[in-house]
Parts: structure tokens; sequence; C-alpha cells
């Protein structure tokens, strides 16, 4: 018997189940009622059903469940042999039986490979896809959009667009397609300065579906509330609030339009307790926007928009540091040419607190908060302070090679 069908079988401890961010081997039988929580876990097994509900009353939520052979007999993800268990953030790689809402049977691309394309310049290319239902599409990449925003049963095209992106500017990410569950398809490509534009013919809409405006979820969003009551931190401070810890957490970075053009980028370092990351994965940019399990995220430009979910973070993380860098080596571009720069902390839609970070000189990268753990608790440390030669030296304070 596999570890983890052992864990649940002798699990009596009530009607939730829960497991620890990670990877765990299939398959397994829920022959119970219960919720099921897999915590942003991964479950998976090289061949079908990785996964099979036997009971009623059941609740999968907050879990991957993937086929990992190819070529495997059965590629079956998740079996019910009751109607209708509830599925909350349930993301599939593989087939679904026994659902009477969903297809049994999807073949869509794992990757979209765009090649190399024109740097500085807004590229479209023409995608074929085949759909075994209608779905939502959505784009989880930033510099690209897509449209329609929504899929037709059967064969059919969609367009995704880039913006104009900078010179050696690499698109790795995923095209979310939604019915009751998530599918997943990965797209790369690169930007590059002499590369031709691409510019196939865009994607008419089906005519069976309205299009649909794109939009960012509400939750990727940086709330647009002003409160003039919200508590003003200042530079060194370290405080607590007991919505930390609950909830997705945001914090975003303001400011008013630059005296010139300046681009301020986003990075995420997910620190172990010797203050260093345990590798690439926990370094998060514009090329790797989220952590393992999506505990953190990465998600817009103005504001730069941070999102963590403390509940679901691996244990191991005693300590994330949100920081930015100006981009380019040019000396004189750096944080005094922002304009009323203001870091902003929420919990949900609710702000705690705010930063003026209008100390700031020369630097050219720049840790503006850590959020750490302190005797159980989530803390908030407001550093504000950087450096004014660049990336490279914060990226090997905490452990990250630059080449």
């Amino acid at each position: 018997m596999n570890r983890l069908q052992e864990r649940f079988d002798q699990d009596k401890g009530g009607m939730v189940f829960s497991l620890a961010p990670g990877e765990y081997e299939g398959p397994l039988r829920i022959d119970r009622p219960c919720v099921f929580d897999g915590g942003g876990a991964t479950l998976w097994a090289a061949c079908g059903p990785v996964l099979e509900i036997l009971s009623p009353d059941v609740t999968l939520k907050n879990i991957r469940v993937e086929v990992t052979e190819p070529n495997a007999v059965s590629r079956t993800a998740i079996r019910t042999y009751y109607p209708y268990p509830k599925l909350e953030q349930v993301e599939v790689s593989g087939d679904l039986e026994g659902f009477p809402d969903e297809a049994m049977h999807w073949e869509l691309p794992p990757l979209i490979a765009l090649g190399v394309f024109a740097a500085g310049a807004e590229n479209i290319f023409s995608v074929s896809l085949q759909a075994a239902a209608l779905a939502e599409l959505e784009c989880a990449i930033g510099g690209l959009t897509l449209s329609p925003s929504r899929l037709a049963k059967g064969a059919q095209t969609i367009t995704l667009r880039t913006g104009e992106l900078r010179d050696n500017t690499i698109l790795y990410g995923d095209l979310l397609v939604k019915t009751g569950v998530i599918r997943r398809i990965c797209v790369t490509g690169t930007a590059k300065k002499d590369a031709p534009q691409r510019r196939d013919a865009p994607a008419s809409v089906p005519q069976d579906l309205e299009p649909v405006q794109i939009t960012p979820p509400a939750e990727l969003l940086a709330p647009s509330v002003l409160d003039q009551s919200v508590p003003s931190m200042k530079r060194g401070q370290r405080t607590g609030f007991p919505e930390l810890g609950s909830g997705v957490m945001k914090i975003a970075l303001e400011f008013q339009e630059p005296r010139q053009s300046l681009d301020v980028d986003s990075y995420v370092f997910l620190l172990q307790g010797n203050q260093r990351v345990r590798g690439d994965s926990d370094f998060l940019f514009f090329n790797n926007p989220e952590s393992r399990n999506r505990s953190v995220r990465l998600a817009g430009k103005s504001p730069a928009l941070m999102l963590a979910d403390l509940e679901k973070l691996d244990p191991s993380v005693e300590r994330i540091a949100v920081c930015y860098s100006v981009y380019g080596d040019d000396p004189q571009k750096n944080f005094s040419l922002l304009k009323e720069p203001l870091l902003r902390v929420f919990s949900g839609e609710k702000e705690l607190c705010r930063l003026k970070l209008d100390e700031l000189s020369i630097e050219k990268t720049l840790v503006a908060v850590e959020i750490y753990r302190y005797k159980g608790q989530w803390k908030l440390n407001f550093v504000a302070s950087g450096y004014r030669d660049g990336l490279r030296r914060l990226c090997e304070s905490y452990g990250v090679e630059v080449e």
C-alpha cells in the first residue's frame, strides 16, 4: 500500500483530510464522505486512474491530479463512481470518468512553442485547438493576451498577441482551460530585436459565442481604496496584523508617471531559515512568476502586485523578501525618478497599512518589505533600502547565482 493511501485510510480525525504542499504518488481511493483538501499539492501516477472516488458526499479541492506517462494504457486522472462530487480549484492532466457535466477526453497540446519573434513590436500568432466541450480560456502570462476567451466544442483557432516586449524577454507560462476543472497548456517563446515580426491572421470568433472582454481576475487587481485613516509605516518599522496569514495577502507598489521612461520589475525571494533560497524556483520574477504550488505569485506592472496565500506556503519558507529593480544598466535611471512611490499592503480587499518610499535616491534595486515568521505569527519588516549597483548583488545575497 502506498504511503498516502495508508495515511488516508488511518486518518479518523473528522470530515477534513488535508495535505501539505508537495508531490504525492498515487493511486488514491477515497471511500468515505469527506473534504479532501490538497493544499496546492500534486497527486500523480504513471498510469490512471490516479484518483478514484468511491463514496457520495466527497469534496475535492486545491489539488492537481496528473497522469505522467504520455502513452499510459489509461489516461484517467479522476474516476468517480458517484455523480456530482464537488470540485474546487482542481487541476487535471488526463481524463475524467463518471462526471455527468464533464467531457471525458480532451486532446489539448501540452505545449505551444511560439519560437523567436520580434522584440519591441506586437506579434500575432494563430493557434489551432480541439476542445471537447465549452470552456473558458484564460491567459496567465504577462505580456501576452488571447482571443476569444471562450472555446466552442470542436476544432477552432485562437489568437495570441504579444505586447512590445524587451529584447531577450522569455515568455513562459500557461493558458488555463476551465470547465469544472482546470487544464493547462504551456506557452513558450523569446523576443529578439533582430527576429522577424509575426503577423498571423487573427482568429474569427465562432458565431455561437459572444466575444468576452478579457480582464484580469479580481484577485489579481490591486484594490483601489485609498482610505486616509490607514496607518502609515516608517522605514525600518516592524509590525504585525491579526489578518496576516488568513486569506490572500497583496502588496502593491504604486507611483505616478516617472519623469522619464522607466521600467520597474518585481522580484520575490522565498527564504529558508538561513536567509537563502533553496534553488532558482524560489526566486520569482517576470519569467518565473509563481511558486511551485502557486502560494506566492507576481501579477501586473502598474501597479506591480505580489499575492501570497501564507496558509499554503511551504513550511520551510521562513521569510519572503519583496523587492523591486529598475531595468537596465544606466545608473542615471534609478528610484529617484519615481514620483510619489507608495507601498500598500492588503489582506483581501482591506488595506492594512502603507509606506511612502520618499527617501529613495540613487538606488537601482530595492528591498521593500519582508514577511517573516516570529513565534508562530507572521510579521512585516519595512526595510525600504537597496543597492545602487543593480540586481546582481541582491540576488547573490539571497543565494541566487546570476550569470
